[in-house]
């Protein structure tokens, strides 16, 4: 009976690594996304800000120009419909390189995982 507990205490210990060991590259996997989201956000973030002064200047040099400032408010509204039709048309290329870049911070942790295992049986 005592072999037969060893093993079954070995094998316990064994699957219970494993399961560790899941748990804590699922935890890595997790924060890489989140991370990456969260500096989307921000990304983001900043970009809208950018936009919006953007938008404040060229509805001010349109005042300048000599445009009354509602046709000015206009003109700048009409860019930036202009825009969002173009992210519109654009829809599927920048959905992918988002869905690309996501990717890829997912399975990064896999392929370094994968480098260091086929570098040290090399060594």
């Amino acid at each position: 009976m005592g072999i037969f507990s060893g093993i079954k205490d070995r094998i316990t210990r064994y699957i219970e690594v494993q399961v560790d060991l899941v748990k804590i590259d699922l935890i890595g996997r997790t924060a890489g996304v989140v991370s990456y989201v969260l500096f989307a956000l921000i990304g983001l973030l900043i970009f809208f800000c950018i936009v919006l002064f953007i938008g404040f200047g060229l509805t001010s040099a349109f005042i300048q120009m000599g445009v009354s400032p509602l046709a000015a408010y206009f003109i700048t509204t009409g860019i930036y419909i202009l825009l969002l039709a173009l992210v519109v048309v654009l829809r599927r290329p920048i959905t992918r390189f988002f869905a690309d870049s996501l990717v890829e911070v997912i399975t990064s942790s896999a392929d370094d995982e994968g480098d260091e295992a086929e570098q040290n049986k090399k060594a």
